[in-house]
């Protein structure tokens, strides 16, 4: 009888321990649970911040002027966009050189030209808003056509650009 109990003994033994495949499972689960916390930590590292810096999307040469009576056009060609620049994602302002805003007089605009010379988005400057072409993406050749209507000039203040949307921060383009 005491052979009877040794075998039995043994065989609880044996049933103690977790099975191999088991003990695989387990291991190949804690190995993709680590793998996919470590994936999100790092992932969330190598993120820049939310927004891109408008400087670092556009370049805008220096303004070409021509004047007719009281209405004055400052054409700023644009040098390089980056692909994701629409016109939605900028705002513009004329400052003078003490950082002060110049108040639009009448109907200020900011026409946006392609390269065939069409207009493709206009923003009034009195308003602060697109009033067409907002979702038109912004690309190398074309320009920026400043009119000022009923003004002597703006010589010597800035053209401000500002990002919005996706893009932050300021360019600002001396006029001459």
């Amino acid at each position: 009888m005491s052979e009877n109990m040794n075998r039995d003994w043994r065989r609880k033994r044996r049933q103690r321990g977790v099975s191999p495949i088991i003990a695989t499972i387990l291991l190949v689960a804690i190995t993709v649970v680590l793998a996919a916390v470590l994936y999100i930590l790092i992932s969330g590292l190598t993120k820049g911040p939310g927004n891109t810096p408008l400087g670092t999307a556009l370049a805008v040469a220096p303004p070409k002027e021509a004047a007719v009576a009281t209405n004055h056009w400052y054409n700023f060609s644009v040098q390089s966009a980056s692909s994701g620049l629409t016109m939605g994602s900028m705002n513009f302002q004329i400052q003078t050189t003490g950082a002060g805003v110049v108040t639009p007089l009448g109907a200020w605009t900011v026409n946006v030209d392609g390269i065939s010379g069409a207009s493709i988005a206009v923003y009034a400057m009195t308003t602060g808003t697109w009033t067409s072409g907002s979702t038109t993406a912004l690309s190398s050749g074309e320009v920026l056509s400043f009119d000022v209507v009923q003004a002597t000039g703006v010589s010597g203040d800035n053209l401000v650009i500002s990002g919005a949307g996706s893009y932050q921060g300021t360019i600002s383009v001396a006029i001459p």
